[in-house]
C-alpha cells in the first residue's frame, strides 16, 4: 500500500470516527439509539423540537406544526404588541408601526432629542456627538471640522505610538 493509499485510509477513517461521535451526540440528544439509522435520529430530532416549542407555548406536546406555529406567532405578536404599545387585534403592519415609532422615540431621547425628532435630525444629533467626543479627545475646537478632527485624532494616535514603542 502506497503512502498515499494509507493517507487516504486514515482520513477515511478519521471521517467515520466525525460521523460516530456526532451521530452518537444527536442520537443522544433525541432519545434516539446509538444503532438508528440518520433517517431515524432526523425523526426523533424533529419530533423533540415539536414537543418542546409546543409546550413552550402551551400547546400539546404531540401538536402538529400548523398549530405551534400559530400558538408562536400569538405569543410573539403579543409580547412585541404590548412592548410597542399596541391594541390586542391590531395587525402585524400596525404592530410594525408602532414598535418602528418606540424603537426611534428612544433613540432619540437616548442621544438627548425629542420623542418625535426625524431620522435625519436624530443621525445629525449623533453626528454632533460623536464628532464632540471624538474632538475634544485629540484637541481639537468645536469649530473645527471632520477633516481637522481626523487630523488631530491621526496625530493623536501616532503620538501615543511613539510613546509606547520608546518605553
Amino acid at each position: 500500500m502506497s503512502a498515499a493509499e494509507r493517507s487516504n485510509k486514515e482520513w477515511e477513517e478519521i471521517g467515520r470516527d466525525i460521523e460516530g461521535k456526532i451521530k452518537r451526540s444527536f442520537a443522544d440528544w433525541a432519545g434516539a439509539e446509538e444503532s438508528d439509522d440518520w433517517d431515524t435520529i432526523g425523526e426523533k430530532i424533529e419530533q423533540r423540537i415539536r414537543r418542546e416549542v409546543s409546550t413552550s407555548v402551551g400547546g400539546q406536546p404531540d401538536g402538529d406544526w400548523e398549530a405551534v406555529g400559530r400558538r408562536v406567532e400569538a405569543r410573539v405578536k403579543s409580547g412585541l404588541g404590548q412592548w410597542a404599545g399596541a391594541e390586542p387585534d391590531d395587525t402585524w403592519d400596525t404592530i410594525g408601526q408602532k414598535s418602528a415609532t418606540r424603537i426611534k422615540a428612544e433613540v432619540a431621547q437616548e442621544v438627548g432629542g425629542e420623542p418625535d425628532e426625524s431620522w435625519e435630525q436624530i443621525g445629525r444629533r449623533i453626528e454632533r456627538q460623536v464628532k464632540s467626543g471624538l474632538g475634544e479627545w485629540a484637541g481639537a475646537t468645536p469649530d473645527d471640522d471632520w477633516e481637522a478632527v481626523g487630523r488631530k485624532v491621526e496625530d493623536r494616535i501616532r503620538s501615543a505610538i511613539r510613546d509606547w514603542l520608546k518605553e
